[in-house]
């Protein structure tokens, strides 16, 4: 029989087993969201974001899913001339079912975006002295990322790997994106699909919200300029 000795508790510094802890490797996104956020730049946001973690074994945190990517390859262009890696990841509008090579794939879908009013004819301002008026309201939309796999329970560790990426790093994208809200809304029931590629698929939802706000300035300011004449003048 084997006894616990509290006054000299092994260390433990191991969320991970040795070797499997992932990095992080979120940089910076690019200025996408300079012209103010659109469902294209969330698209090509959330596949950035997704192509540099799955880019490196290193970032994975999912131990099958890492070690697929260890033997099959990190993600690579498609059209890059080199193997395409292991997973495949790309936007459903740009998808191709003969680039899928029966190996895991997240393809990316926009949903419906809806306008909410921040106030009375989304009106925040104005400027009397130059007539300018400035509007306001919300963007709130949401994705849908569909992980793929041609293995059942391949597709499973890919969804939770895709979920925890996006939960545990939500704070930074909202921040970096200027985002009002960005959260793992749902991740659906695992079904399977037949009419493109045999396989497996998991819809998991992100849902969001993106200001909006603009400003209309007249061509000519209301006081652009004041002119006396001497007649009126002399008349007081």
């Amino acid at each position: 029989m084997s006894t616990y000795d509290d006054s000299n508790p092994p260390e433990v510094d191991a969320q991970f087993p040795p070797g499997s802890e992932p990095e992080n490797r979120v940089d910076k996104v690019s200025t996408l969201c300079s012209y103010g956020m659109r469902p294209h730049v969330m698209t090509g946001l959330l596949r950035q974001l997704l192509i540099g973690h799955f880019s490196d074994p290193s970032n994975i945190e999912e131990p099958r899913v890492r070690k697929h990517i260890q033997n099959l390859g990190a993600w690579q262009p498609v059209d890059s001339g080199l193997n395409a890696g292991g997973i495949l990841i790309e936007s459903i509008t740009r998808w191709l079912p003969q680039t899928a090579d029966k190996r895991p794939a997240v393809l990316i879908k926009r949903n419906g975006w809806k306008w909410m009013r921040q106030g009375i004819g989304d009106l925040t301002g104005q400027n009397e002295y130059t007539g300018s008026v400035t509007y306001a309201g919300m963007w709130e939309g949401s994705h849908t990322l569909y992980c793929l796999s041609p293995n059942g329970a391949e597709t499973e560790f890919l969804t939770t790997e895709v979920v925890k990426f996006l939960l545990h790093y939500s704070p930074l994208i909202r921040d970096q994106m200027n985002l009002h809200r960005f959260i793992v809304a749902e991740v659906g029931g695992i079904g399977e699909i037949q009419e493109v590629v045999q396989g497996y698929a998991v819809p998991v939802t992100v849902s969001y919200v993106a200001e909006e706000a603009w400003t209309l300035q007249p061509y000519v300011p209301r006081l652009k300029r004041i002119v006396f004449k001497a007649s009126d003048l002399l008349s007081y």
